[in-house]
């Protein structure tokens, strides 16, 4: 096996070790560490559906020119 080594907050570290107590069938760090990879370069990514409803309707904005500018949003913020 290759190794990497990682660096992370002392708060995490705290986490990962509650994390590891309550789920004992993890037996390491590394395990956990492994597990965490393979989900997610095995997980299958997809919008949810508000969220694509919510792109699609921005996009239909902008098409009829009805979205606001960058500068229209910057000053919307700024007040």
């Amino acid at each position: 096996m290759a190794s990497i080594n990682v660096k992370i907050p002392k708060r995490m570290e705290g986490e990962i070790e509650l994390f590891l107590k309550n789920h004992p069938y993890y037996l390491n760090k590394s395990e956990l560490v492994r597990d965490a990879i393979r989900h997610i370069l095995t997980e299958k990514r997809q919008l949810s559906k508000e969220t694509l409803r919510v792109i699609q309707a921005g996009k239909k904005e902008v098409e009829e020119n009805k979205g606001l500018s960058l500068q229209q949003v910057k000053e919307e913020l700024d007040d």
